[in-house]
């Protein structure tokens, strides 16, 4: 398991499904259950270094245990949701590729997207949140439509609903967190 290659490997099958290049994306990724725990490994470590370099910029300070912890579990959840999102599609349309084939770049697009929004988070904010959002859409779109091989439809359902499920994901928990919130009589 070579992570730095992997990496390397990922961002570049990713340009070549961005770029439309024929064939050439998916013999880019590896696809197996060590290919997965790499592109988890990565992903949890994106966000492990995100929150050091956030709780450094703005508080001065690393953050303590229970913090790192706290933004595991909330980052995992969009990790979650893609991967259940890949799953219930491969589940009900049987594509002709493995399940592993479309989770591991489903994955490695959320770990593209975290190196991209962290210099982008320090410097402008949360702006650009919508346009890396339609970056994504955009990234699964062509996960469904070049790997998966599935129709012009169902791939923009496919990337529909991967981004709806993770725009739900911070509003469903920021519901749970302030449930007194006031109501319109």
């Amino acid at each position: 398991m070579k992570p730095m290659t992997e990496l390397r490997d990922a961002a570049l099958g990713w340009l070549d499904l961005i770029g439309r290049r024929d064939g050439a994306a998916a013999s880019r990724f590896n696809a197996g259950p060590e290919g997965l725990v790499t592109m988890l490994l990565w992903y949890l470590g994106l966000v492990i270094l995100t929150r050091i370099i956030q709780g450094l910029t703005l508080f001065g300070a690393v953050p303590a245990l229970v913090d790192i912890a706290l933004a595991l579990a909330l980052n995992a959840m969009p990790m979650l949701a893609i991967l259940l999102v890949v799953f219930a599609t491969h589940r009900v349309l049987r594509p002709a590729v493995g399940l592993l084939t479309l989770m591991v770049p489903a994955g490695y697009a959320l770990v593209l997207l975290l190196i991209i929004g962290l210099p982008l988070s320090l410097f402008v904010g949360s702006a650009l949140a919508p346009a890396l959002q339609g970056l994504l859409g955009y990234m699964l779109y062509r996960l469904a439509r070049d790997i998966a091989k599935l129709s012009l439809g169902i791939s923009v359902a496919f990337a529909i609903l991967g981004v709806v499920l993770l725009v739900a994901i911070p509003i469903g928990l920021y519901m749970l967190l302030m449930p007194d919130l006031p109501t319109p009589s």
